[in-house]
């Protein structure tokens, strides 16, 4: 079954719970316990496809929106993945993901034959050549930092490896040999972030390639290092104290200010930045080793998340390792104890219902991750939600909240008003649901085709009925159905 961007949207907002106040929000999680192979998550990057891969200190996972498949190292399988301690990926120009693990040797994940090949880095330092980083340039070559034996260029075409080490004798070579993080500016140059250090690799000079930026401020860890979408031709630099904007062309830069870090060891240290537009305002989404960090460009404000125990729709771990957001705007959170998953598409109002027939008891609907809203001919408002579907309806000027023991059990995903006093509902894992709104008594439907032996037609995403009395049924990964309530036929579209 294909896989389409649309899925990994739902499936992460099954994740997420949506909060009217910003300090409240809610984080989605998946750990161990929900069939990560390891808690313990290094990177994590959305293919080209729409899976979501995830780097652990035990295997590689492939979450498709469905379920997380796992690679591990197969012995005596020479296509099976080198080692279980992932550190870093990246995926090519060509659709290849390459996986940088602990035993140095550099992966290679060819998604036509689900089969990975490798390359091994020589050095006489067996631990440190643990792969760091990975990164393709314009001319197709991939750049490999190492834990502490410096840079690697592969030239995929000619199975070849150049290699760069620190030597305290020059400016004119690599800083340090513990690389960090690499990427190519606007202009073609190749910039390595270092453990001490930021390196310009001019490609067109063969003799002395590397410049070292000879500035006090970047002689310290530097984390991580990522090209500007908001700002043409910037570099967002994270290091050890904090997150600077870089002009590569006029080495220039300006220090972001970040939340006080007041109590965290770590917390002005930066392990990633993601960029996120909201409206017209600019989001920066920093990770750091002290908690995650939302910063409003656009107006100055920020804040930080950080873990709470007594809270479990918190961030999991102040250790943030990698940050990713995918093409629905949902923001992935690597940490040292699983994934967080964030959705900011939200909006937000002073009060969740207002209006002088409102004047209900509001706690029933606080924190509730509310997935669709109708009204029927009666006039009741129907609420779906994970936590089962509501009703709210208006009785001489008071309103009531209409809900049955049966309702609490629905995860409701979408609803649609009937033609003849009835309201569709679609579920996650449900099935479809149809309620008589007069004696408030639930009906299922067996949309299923018998063709297919799939799930997918138990999560249905989208339901309309037409003036002609026709229900559109639209599937998660199942297709699209078009249901006749009158003769119960179902016709099927994949």
């Amino acid at each position: 079954m294909s896989l389409n961007i649309s899925l990994l949207v739902f499936m992460s907002l099954l994740f997420v719970s949506v909060k009217n106040l910003a300090q409240n929000q809610q984080f989605g999680k998946l750990t161990s316990e929900d069939g990560l192979s390891n808690s313990y998550v290094n990177c994590l990057l959305q293919d080209s496809y729409g899976f979501m891969w995830f780097g652990t200190d035990d295997g590689l996972n492939r979450f498709d929106g469905y379920e997380i498949k796992v690679y591990r190292n197969i012995p005596d399988d020479s296509t099976s993945l080198s080692n279980n301690i992932i550190w870093s990926l990246f995926e090519d120009s060509k659709g290849f993901l390459w996986i940088g693990t602990m035993s140095g040797k550099l992966n290679r994940y060819d998604p036509s034959k689900d089969e990975f090949d490798h390359w091994f880095l020589d050095s006489n330092d067996p631990e440190g050549r643990n792969i760091t980083f990975i990164y393709e340039d314009s001319r197709g070559f991939i750049w490999v930092g190492t834990y502490r034996n410096g840079l690697y260029g592969f030239n995929p075409s000619q199975n070849k490896f150049d290699h760069w080490i620190n030597s305290k004798d020059s400016q004119k070579i690599l800083s340090d040999n513990f690389v960090t993080s690499i990427l190519e500016d606007t202009y073609n140059n190749i910039w390595v972030s270092t453990y001490w250090g930021l390196n310009e690799y001019n490609p067109e000079s063969s003799n002395e390639p590397f410049t070292q930026i000879d500035y006090e401020i970047f002689k310290e860890p530097l984390w991580y290092l990522s090209r500007s979408s908001f700002y043409n031709n910037l570099i967002w630099i994270g290091k050890l104290n904090g997150l600077l904007k870089f002009d590569p062309s006029t080495k220039e830069y300006s220090t972001i200010k970040l939340p006080v870090s007041s109590g965290l060891q770590f917390g002005k240290s930066v392990s990633s930045v993601v960029e996120e537009k909201f409206g017209d305002e600019k989001i920066l989404w920093v990770g750091t080793y002290g908690g995650l960090i939302r910063k409003n460009i656009t107006t100055g404000e920020s804040e930080r998340f950080i873990l709470n125990k007594n809270n479990p729709s918190g961030i999991l771990s102040n250790q943030v390792n990698d940050l990713a957001i995918d093409r629905s705007g949902v923001v992935w959170i690597a940490t040292d104890n699983g994934l967080n998953i964030y959705s900011p598409k939200r909006s937000k109002f002073n009060s969740p219902i207002s209006g002088k027939n409102f004047c209900l008891d509001l706690l029933e609907f606080r924190n509730e991750n509310i997935r669709s809203i109708t009204n029927t001919t009666d006039g009741t408002l129907w609420i779906g939600a994970e936590g089962g579907l509501k009703g709210i309806k208006v009785i001489n000027e008071k309103s009531k909240i209409v809900l049955r023991p049966e309702f609490k059990s629905l995860n409701v995903w979408c609803l649609n008003r009937g033609n003849s006093n009835n309201l569709w509902i679609g579920t996650y894992g449900q099935g479809l649901k149809e309620l008589d709104i007069t004696t408030n008594s639930l009906k299922s439907w067996n949309v299923a085709n018998q063709n297919f032996n799939s799930p997918a037609y138990n999560y249905i995403k989208t339901i309309l009925q037409d003036d002609k009395g026709m229900l559109w049924i639209g599937f998660w990964g199942g297709g699209l159905a078009r249901l006749n309530p009158m003769s119960k036929k179902v016709e099927y579209w994949h």
